[in-house]
């Protein structure tokens, strides 16, 4: 037991350390906005960087690497008529008419990769074994127990991953705004995604 403690620990260690990550949930509702604008028909806040604001490092990781972001969005309906984004409430970002990324799309693009925690199925170890030199200066070794902590690092980073990645495409269709209705006098929280890594200011126009 007294050998079997330290093998426990490193594998532990190395287990915490490794490689998947939980998400952390962005919750715009609880976002502290960077910029807030209020004209006659609609209100808007917004603030970049969410995912780095959450510590979802893998994420943003993805996020930079697929020439995307992702945002967070405060909208008021202060008109009196329903609001649909894409149809008479457009995203403007810079000066440019913006569609923001499906969600379904952002899911499948910014994620975590599972399946390269394979490569953990090697990483056992053994122990209780003796090392012995041969008349050649060899050294062998031989007996022992073998630890399959290999498998169970993979899984479990495996099973991290999926959720986590699970987990953020339920949020971003939680909090979808593409087609969304926003009745008068209505607020609603929202997270876009858009291409490029740009930080141009955000507004939204009702045509």
């Amino acid at each position: 037991m007294k050998n079997l403690l330290p093998i426990l620990f490193m594998a532990s260690c190395l287990f915490l350390s490794s490689c998947a990550s939980t998400f952390k949930s962005i919750n715009p509702q609880k976002i502290p906005f960077s910029y807030t604008e209020n004209a006659a028909d609609v209100q808007f806040s917004y603030a970049y960087d969410v995912l780095s604001l959450k510590g979802n490092k893998k994420y943003v990781k993805k996020e930079r690497k697929q020439n995307m972001r992702v945002v967070a969005v405060r909208i008021t309906n202060n008109s009196e008529k329903a609001l649909r984004l894409n149809e008479n409430l457009k995203l403007i970002v810079g000066n440019n008419p913006t569609v923001p990324v499906d969600p379904t799309v952002v899911g499948q693009t910014i994620k975590q990769g599972t399946w390269i925690y394979l490569l953990y199925l090697p990483l056992n170890f053994t122990i209780g074994a003796t090392t012995t030199t041969n008349n050649y200066g060899q050294v062998e070794t031989t007996g022992g127990t073998t630890l399959p902590t290999g498998p169970i690092i993979s899984l479990g980073n495996i099973l991290v991953a999926s959720s986590s990645n699970k987990n953020f495409r339920t949020e971003l269709q939680q909090f979808n705004l593409i087609g969304k209705t926003i009745e008068p006098g209505q607020t609603v929280y929202g997270l876009l995604t858009l291409r490029g890594l740009t930080t141009d200011p955000i507004k939204f126009e009702v045509q």
